[in-house]
């Protein structure tokens, strides 16, 4: 029999030189991230962290907070975190979009001239800036120089942020590497 879920909220400090790194200062029960008003005090090097976890326990729910903060570091939103990615990998990118129509992507320029645009996919299309745990997918494609033509480069539903922004970095520097 597995132990019923509920949510948790995990307060604590990241440290500002590895936003990985997590000290946990209480995790309380309940969705109370946005209402806990964390105060501001002299540390520094610090930033002060809250963030919700559905957990079977407290200790699990502290468990998915350090596991969060390593995969996702400071990563505020699934675009910021797949840019962190790619810049990670070498590969540089820029934000895009068409503010008016809702459409936001991430940019990769190619050697010939064309480029790659990675944006959401489900409840998230053509956008990339929604939270972490909204993730429904990656579209990649690869547009050429008139940007007229393209080929689908990765095209996933996999909710899971951290292997689907890996496979769509990995079709990118596929594509790069072939020109």
């Amino acid at each position: 029999m597995t132990a019923a879920t509920q949510t948790y909220t995990v307060i604590g400090l990241t440290l500002d030189v590895d936003s990985t790194e997590l000290l946990i200062a209480a995790v309380l029960a309940g969705p109370v991230a946005d209402q806990v008003e964390l105060l501001a005090t002299s540390e520094e090097d610090f930033t002060r962290w809250a963030e919700e976890f559905d957990a079977p326990d407290p200790d699990t729910a502290a468990d998915l907070a350090y596991t969060h903060r390593r995969t996702f570091g400071s990563a505020p939103n699934a675009g910021e975190y797949l840019h962190q990615v790619l810049e990670d990998e070498g590969i540089e990118a820029t934000a895009g979009g068409h503010p008016g129509s809702g459409c936001y992507w991430v940019a990769i320029g190619t050697p010939y001239g064309g480029e790659i645009l990675i944006s959401g996919q489900g409840r998230h299309k053509a956008e990339v800036y929604y939270p972490l745990t909204e993730h429904a997918g990656w579209l990649v494609c690869r547009y050429d120089e008139c940007g007229l033509e393209f080929t689908i480069l990765h095209d996933s539903h996999d909710p899971d942020l951290a292997a689907d922004t890996a496979a769509a970095v990995e079709a990118v520097r596929a594509s790069l590497a072939t020109g």
